[in-house]
């Protein structure tokens, strides 16, 4: 829960005054800096990170160790006590590492930039008009160097720059996995112990889950609650929803504590550019489901919480959107099993990035349960014929995970609930759409000009 930042250039006295600036400009991230700059054989390298008072450590110091990390620290750099240069072969092994991370760090004169396979962290890049090169937490930090379109550090990738060039270090994607030959029952015991899993690994103190009573985000309020972590749930909506009721009906038959926060349309609209501006997009899609999630993060914060467990993944990993269904009608299972890799692989644009960028302006670190790596590697390997299940009546999309819900005992609402875009479930869509109406205007141009007079 942190914003990291670097810069190589030729000069070291303006290369320490751009990581100011682009630290400075990452406040949203926390406001406490640490720092190092670095002459080499390729430039002048700034190293720097911001984080919040409370969650300021001296174990991962930029000075001590010359690396900077946003997120879970990959347990092989952990140890490293490197005092100037960190070595490539360390950052490179920690691109499996699960977690999520991203990681800057100094090795060999050149700036080396690394973030983990799924792009559970953001971190981009680009090149100053006065041809510096420079990394950052946020595309905005960038623009305060005149870096215009910044570009996407890919997930699982290590890259270096120097002041001539960025190169490719190395890389790890997610394949393709050879599907298993395994039963309904057996792929939904085995998915739910990597969710029980992935809950059980280090869980802090101080957390809350952000709830719908929908299928996903109920399978990880059960999982918290299996492995004694006595989860409270904050869900939130316009008033008047009726998934504001289902929410509260659940978690009573779950036994779990609710914190509910109803929505007034002005309330959506006077916070909207808040929430364009904190994840950097306009993208009417994006944008309407980081809305709700804002509002959840908001309500975490003032309960004091430090974490936020999200049920971000599972509609990627288990074919739960409305294009899966449509190939599977056509019976193109082919094409969807590969529109699943590549759905996964763009979650980190579509999912994390922002959903990082709204936990972290609010003091909490995100977790995602089901992108614990070895629950992701498990599902990317069931069937898609136990993803998508054909019936008489059209298509049943998260098959396994509906499998797993009725073997846990979860409701029969929540089992064969239909998949519901939360800012549809919200409410929130409505109100954008109607007040985009009322400018007379699309809804993508009303958020653009929200950004544009920030």
């Amino acid at each position: 829960m942190s914003g990291i930042a670097g810069i190589i250039g030729p000069e070291t006295g303006k290369v320490s005054s751009k990581l100011e600036a682009t630290l400075s400009a990452m406040k949203s991230r926390g406001a406490l800096t640490q720092s190092i700059t670095v002459d080499g054989k390729y430039g002048s390298v700034a190293l720097g990170s911001c984080s919040h008072q409370l969650e300021h450590s001296p174990k991962v110091s930029v000075e001590r160790t010359s690396f900077a990390v946003d997120g879970s620290l990959p347990a092989n750099l952990e140890l490293e006590e490197i005092g100037g240069e960190t070595g490539q072969k360390a950052f490179s092994e920690s691109l499996r590492e699960p977690g999520g991370f991203s990681v800057l760090g100094i090795s060999e004169g050149r700036l080396l930039a690394g973030r983990d396979i799924l792009g559970q962290k953001p971190l981009y890049y680009g090149r100053d008009p006065q041809g510096t090169v420079a990394f950052a937490s946020l595309k905005a930090a960038l623009s305060k160097l005149g870096i215009s379109n910044p570009r996407t550090v890919p997930p699982g990738h290590l890259l270096a720059a120097s002041t001539k060039r960025v190169t490719v270090l190395a890389r790890e994607t997610l394949s393709r996995f050879k599907e298993l030959k395994i039963g309904e029952d057996q792929a939904a015991a085995r998915t739910g112990e990597l969710l029980l899993e992935s809950l059980a690994e280090a869980v802090p103190e101080g957390y809350v889950t952000a709830f719908s009573g929908g299928l996903d985000s109920t399978l990880v309020g059960y999982a918290a609650r299996e492995n004694e972590l006595g989860p409270e749930l904050i869900t939130v909506g316009l008033k008047g929803q009726p998934e504001l009721e289902h929410a509260r009906r659940v978690a009573k038959e779950l036994g779990l504590e609710i914190t509910v926060r109803e929505l007034s349309q002005s309330e959506i609209m006077d916070r909207l550019r808040e929430v364009v501006e904190t994840v950097e997009s306009t993208d009417s899609t994006l944008v309407g489901h980081s809305v709700p999630l804002f509002f959840v993060c908001e309500v975490a914060e003032e309960m004091g919480m430090g974490h936020l467990l999200v049920g971000q993944l599972s509609d990627e990993l288990f074919a739960g959107y409305g294009r899966f269904e449509e190939l599977a009608l056509k019976h193109h299972f082919l094409e969807a099993k590969k529109e699943v890799l590549r759905s996964v692989r763009a979650a980190a644009t579509n999912d994390f990035e922002p959903g990082d960028k709204l936990a972290v302006s609010h003091r909490l670190e995100l977790q995602c349960p089901f992108a614990y790596l070895p629950l992701v590697d498990y599902a990317l390997s069931i069937p898609i014929s136990l993803k998508l299940r054909l019936t008489g009546n059209g298509v049943v999309r998260k098959y396994v995970l509906r499998r797993l819900a009725a073997s846990w005992k979860l409701p029969e609402s929540v089992v064969n609930r239909p998949k519901k875009a939360v800012q549809y479930s919200s409410g929130v869509q409505k109100v954008l759409l109607k007040e985009a109406k009322k400018r007379k205007m699309k809804l993508s141009d009303m958020l653009e000009s929200l950004r544009s007079n920030s």
